[in-house]
């Protein structure tokens, strides 16, 4: 028998009804197995790969499985050996081992580099192509989602970490498996890197697709290696990828302009967006396009319809929305469900999966999820979304599914040096890659997300780029980093000023075209300015009476806080609502819920009569609400744009109703009064001083520190008097006219002295955030290999945005002598999640040592039960006050200061 029988690969069992370990060879040929079923799946992508060797499909399969078999080399070392449970005496002894102080995956790598591809057979590996080789035994040995340790100042020796038998039963197993795989044949290049990338990404799926007990139950007794390949491994491979749900689905055959309605129901008409995307020609290969249009414009199912021919044209295979925030992914998730099935093939089974860190608490995702394979659902709605059990429960996996939705940040991490990032980046590899208000994202936001849209044009994916407001300069860079995964050179054009506008843009050609908007979105905003907060209370007070529906966007929790308390006594109970970012993840849930009942697209006149809303920037990309009045304090102008957008969003009647739905598209006209976009802040000043927006808004001029571009919004609003959307080209109030004054240099404005100054200043962090993400991003040509970066972490360990640092804080309080979660729900296992929110760590860095004190016993237990709350994080202990819904609280801030904390269902987590 030979030697490597005798090599434990996995100690885990999942119960005692079986063996208690798995043998090492049969662990490695069922991880080779699943590549090879994982192959299966991808012929034109195995296909692309063979070709760009000099090989064909048969050559490249045979190579990916042979180094798939070794994927776990490592685990030869007797050093590894020795730290698993007692075994038997069958098995090799560990009292000699040496200390296990290397990852198995690192150890493969150094034996294949000190001891096998010296000692390969030449019928195995050809002498003359060991370092064609060193590519590929990386990436298998970086099954665990980071490429393997290569040393640095201090070598790395196999002999440090294998005794000599070790290394000989590595041979011998490496000898013996190389005839399940074929022969190698024999490299004329190197590997590419954007296909090391992606093979990694398989090699992370196989090895834990291949770990499953379920399909690959223990064997702890020897027998033929071919035996077990071909009466095992290979039936229980092609069984668990199809169980995974990654199997590629197949796309289904567009349905034609004329058929958009059928393809997503709630159209009543296609709108002209919506027909460009229809009806552009295609190009060949990777392609991008990027849609410019108003609010409102249908820019979602323009996207939507744009993937579908992509898909149906054989150049993608799935599609993955990249959101700003959590909640503007919640509301595509919902808006996605229920057209994504469309674009596969009747009788298919794509998953839909919604991607961030609090999915689980998003209650249409949780009922989407199959159990024994069948998604249970309360509704119609929630039955046309599924989601495989397998692929929903990480979000390391969430790119895998057919379909997905979330934020941008799940994305940006297959370009930053983290664990499992080829994860991310196989499954988005051949996707439609859709990232919505790109004009949102921050300087180190928008290059990482340049780096991303260069490495998925090299890998030769599509993308679809939406917003409503972005600045020429923004658009020339996202374009250009496109350009340059396509090898192409740079666009140096200018761009026309017409909008809205579709640019497309592909190796061979780069076309933009004007296009119409839809009438109902077609509309002049009169901008009217506010200069007293008492004058903006009244304005408020004033509308409600007269049963409108008034928002009021602040741009800080605390000044929002302050116009609530202002209002609360003059509005009636249960007509004001606030809506901010600091409160537990569950009553935000509840209040999201409650503004878009009152104030959503269905909503009716008696819903809305009289109706309050006073909000943070949540408001302006998150909720898809609709108000007659809109107030908001003075802030960049894409960003008022966008909450102008919120208001009279959707075509109503007179009295507030929507029209009835057997009014024709064409005879339903907006009649309700004039839209007026009401902007609160400080006088016009021609000779501004620097603390000209910190005076009335002393807390909003660090979110917004950009005072000249503050002022230049307010001068272009003033001269325009409007905001016109989509406005003609050269028309004062237009859309693109009002962004290029602020953001373009079209301004015949001079900035006042020390304003510019400011805008100086924040020029310089831009370009310390460019150069922070620049850093921060892998070097993907590189290859697979640990210097593509300096600093591979875990996936919290890398920044995917830069913002001060967060504290995230679980709200518990005493029930039955107990610590427990403030929010209840029917399902135990998210009442944590639902019961926490993020705080400035500067604010609330720990518990006082009194109140510590106090709850000591309580967290100790706690602790015990649920480490995972307290082992990064705060668990901050309340005890309800005298008022109603009010919880109280102490702790310190990061200069050691005691804070009094105080949690109120009404506004949310209060500090003093």
């Amino acid at each position: 028998m030979q030697a490597y029988w005798r090599y434990r690969g996995k100690s885990s069992p999942r119960d005692e009804a079986g063996d208690r370990w798995h043998l090492l060879p049969f662990h490695m040929l069922d991880v080779a197995a699943v590549m090879e079923a994982l192959l299966d799946q991808r012929p034109a992508w195995g296909a692309v790969c063979a070709a760009s060797l000099g090989w064909d499909v048969a050559q490249f399969r045979a190579a990916a499985v042979y180094f798939a078999l070794l994927h776990d080399l490592g685990k030869f070392a007797r050093s590894f050996q020795s730290i698993l449970p007692p075994g038997s005496a069958d098995l090799v002894p560990v009292d000699r081992a040496p200390r296990y102080a290397e990852r198995h995956d690192t150890l493969g790598y150094l034996l294949w580099m000190d001891h096998l591809r010296s000692n390969l057979p030449a019928e195995v590996l050809p002498a003359a192509e060991h370092a064609r080789w060193e590519a590929w035994i990386r990436i298998v040995c970086g099954h665990h989602g980071r490429p393997p340790r290569e040393g640095d100042s201090k070598r790395l020796y196999a002999d440090d970490h294998f005794l000599p038998d070790d290394m000989a039963a590595a041979l011998a197993f490496a000898c013996d498996a190389a005839a399940l795989a074929g022969p190698l044949p024999q490299p004329a290049d190197d590997l590419d890197p954007r296909i090391a990338w992606q093979l990694a990404g398989l090699m992370v799926l196989a090895d834990w697709l291949g770990s499953n007990q379920f399909h690959f139950p223990y064997r702890a007794l020897p027998m033929a290696l071919a035996d077990y390949w071909a009466d095992h491994a290979r039936p229980a491979a092609r069984r668990a990828v199809t169980a995974s749900g990654f199997a590629v689905c197949r796309s289904a055959a567009y349905v034609g302009a004329d058929q958009l309605t059928d393809f997503i129901p709630y159209l009543s008409a296609p709108t002209p967006l919506q027909r460009y995307a229809a009806t552009a020609p295609l190009a060949e290969g990777p392609q991008l396009f990027l849609l410019e249009d108003v609010t409102g414009a249908g820019k979602t199912e323009a996207a939507l319809i744009l993937a579908h021919r992509l898909m149906a044209a054989g150049l993608a295979d799935g599609l993955y929305f990249a959101l700003p925030t959590m909640a503007t992914a919640n509301q595509m998730y919902r808006r996605v469900g229920g057209v994504y099935r469309k674009l596969f093939v009747k009788g298919e089974q794509p998953s839909l999966v919604l991607a961030h860190s609090a999915r689980q608490l998003v209650e249409d995702f949780a009922l989407s999820v199959q159990r024994g394979g069948r998604p249970y659902a309360r509704d119609d709605a929630s039955a046309s979304m599924s989601c495989n059990a397998w692929l929903a429960d990480s979000n390391k996996k969430a790119m895998l599914a057919q379909a997905g939705v979330g934020s941008i940040d799940q994305a940006l991490l297959a370009v930053l040096p983290v664990r499992y990032q080829s994860l991310r980046l196989i499954g988005l590899s051949s996707k439609v890659l859709v990232v919505d208000e790109v004009h949102s994202f921050d300087p180190y936001v928008r290059t990482l997300l340049g780096g991303l849209l260069r490495l998925h044009a090299a890998q030769g994916g599509s993308a679809v780029l939406l917003s409503a407001t972005v600045p020429e300069r923004i658009k020339r860079e996202l374009l250009n980093a496109y350009r340059q995964g396509l090898a192409q050179p740079d666009l140096n054009q200018p761009f026309p000023s017409a909008y809205p506008l579709a640019s497309h843009l592909s190796s061979g050609n780069f076309h933009q075209r004007a296009c119409e908007t839809r009438r109902e979105v077609k509309r002049r905003v009169r901008v009217e300015q506010l200069h007293d907060e008492a004058e903006v209370i009244e304005l408020i007070v004033r509308q409600a009476q007269a049963g409108r529906c008034v928002c009021w966007v602040r741009n800080t929790v605390n000044d929002a806080r302050r116009a609530f308390d202002l209002l609360k006594d003059i509005v009636p109970q249960g007509q004001l609502h606030l809506f901010h970012s600091r409160y537990a993840m569950g009553h935000r849930l509840e209040i999201e819920d409650q503004v878009l009942d009152a104030l959503g697209k269905d909503s009716d006149r008696a819903m809305r009569a009289g109706r309050v809303l006073i909000g943070t920037q949540v408001l302006e990309q998150s909720l898809d609400f609709d108000v007659d009045v809109m107030v908001s304090d003075l802030a960049p102008i894409d960003l008022l744009i966008q909450r102008a957008g919120r208001l009279q969003r959707h075509v109503r009647q007179a009295n507030g109703d929507l029209w009835p739905g057997e009014i024709a598209a064409e005879r339903r006209v907006e009649q309700r009064p004039e839209p007026v976009l009401y902007v609160y802040g400080p006088q016009p000043d021609g000779d501004a001083k620097g603390d000209w927006y910190g005076r009335l808004f002393p807390d909003a001029q660090y979110v917004y520190p950009d005072f000249a571009a503050l002022w230049q919004t307010q001068q272009a609003l003033l001269a325009a008097g409007y905001i016109v959307s989509p406005g003609e080209i050269g028309e004062a109030g237009a859309v693109r006219q009002l962004v290029e004054a602020v953001y373009g240099g079209a301004s015949e404005r001079e900035t006042p002295p020390a304003l510019q100054e400011a805008a100086n200043k924040c020029l310089g962090e831009a370009m310390s955030e460019r150069s922070m993400a620049l850093f921060n991003e892998l070097d993907w040509e590189k290859g697979y290999c640990e210097d593509s970066s300096k600093h591979w972490v875990e996936d919290s360990g890398v920044a995917t945005r830069l913002a001060d640092e967060t504290k995230l804080v679980y709200l518990a309080e005493v029930r039955d002598d107990a610590l427990q979660p403030l929010c209840q729900s029917a399902d135990s296992r998210v009442q944590w999640q639902l019961s926490a929110l993020r705080v400035d760590a500067k604010r609330l860095k720990d518990l006082s040592p009194a109140w510590l004190q106090r709850w000591k016993a309580h967290l100790d237990r706690l602790a015990q039960e649920q480490p995972w709350l307290s082992e990064y994080d705060l668990v901050l202990p309340l005890v309800a006050s005298e008022c109603a819904g009010v919880w109280l609280g102490q702790g310190v801030d990061a200069r050691g200061r005691e804070v009094e904390l105080r949690y109120s269902l009404e506004l949310g987590l209060l500090w003093k």
